[in-house]
């Protein structure tokens, strides 16, 4: 593995997952089923949570170390951040407006593809701005700051974390990541969390992890 730290990837990892696995359920989603409409509501709401956790350790953690570096670094990417915000929020309003709908109203299903659509066109939007932050933004930290600096980034916490919040975070990178970078990450973890919290986190990847990553790391971690 490079020695440069990975500042975005694990986390764009978990998002790309969590769109990927949405658009997919959108797709062969029948709208007219209450149950099944639900449960694509609460896993959209949860997306739309984590993503705006993710902005917020973004903004509070990574971009005023870029700020301070590169004037005006970050005005475009937080320009971006509302954006996004702004249309996860209406697909989020969409999706519960046609919930409110009768079960047989004869639009839903033409609501229902409306939604799938505008939410593709949304991950459109937010892979070109993850790319842009893995592709531009992170070379140009590496270059213009400490190792020291980065770590201290990264492990930021928002000001809007709560146990919740960081577990689902963790939830849905977990799966997402190599062997590799999931033990970077628990090793980050363990440096700071109580015994009884690692506990926990241990016991979260074993249960979203299939049984082979799950063997490999307990190998790697000597379990």
């Amino acid at each position: 593995m490079s020695n440069q730290l990975e500042i975005y990837t694990p986390a764009h990892k978990g998002l790309r997952s969590k769109l990927f696995t949405l658009s997919a359920q959108a797709g062969r989603l029948d709208y007219t089923n209450q149950t099944a409409l639900d449960a694509f509501y609460e896993g959209l709401k949860s997306t739309e949570a984590l993503t705006r956790f993710h902005d917020q350790w973004e903004e509070e953690g990574i971009h005023p170390l870029l700020t301070d570096r590169v004037p005006g670094g970050a005005e475009e990417l937080e320009e971006e951040h509302r954006t996004i915000e702004h249309l996860l929020g209406n697909l989020v309003a969409s999706v519960d407006g046609i919930r409110a709908k009768a079960a047989d109203f004869e639009k839903r299903r033409s609501l229902g593809l409306e939604c799938y659509l505008a939410l593709n066109r949304f991950i459109r939007f937010f892979l070109g701005h993850i790319d842009d932050e893995e592709e531009r933004i992170q070379p140009a930290l590496w270059r213009l700051c400490t190792q020291d600096e980065l770590i201290t980034a990264v492990t930021h916490m928002p000001s809007s974390t709560t146990p919740q919040l960081v577990m689902a975070n963790l939830e849905a990178i977990f799966p997402a990541v190599t062997i590799d970078e999931l033990t970077m990450i628990l090793t980050q973890i363990n440096a700071s969390a109580s015994a009884a919290g690692f506990e926990g986190i241990m016991q979260l990847a074993e249960r979203v992890l299939d049984a082979e990553d799950w063997k490999a790391l307990k190998l790697r971690r000597g379990i």
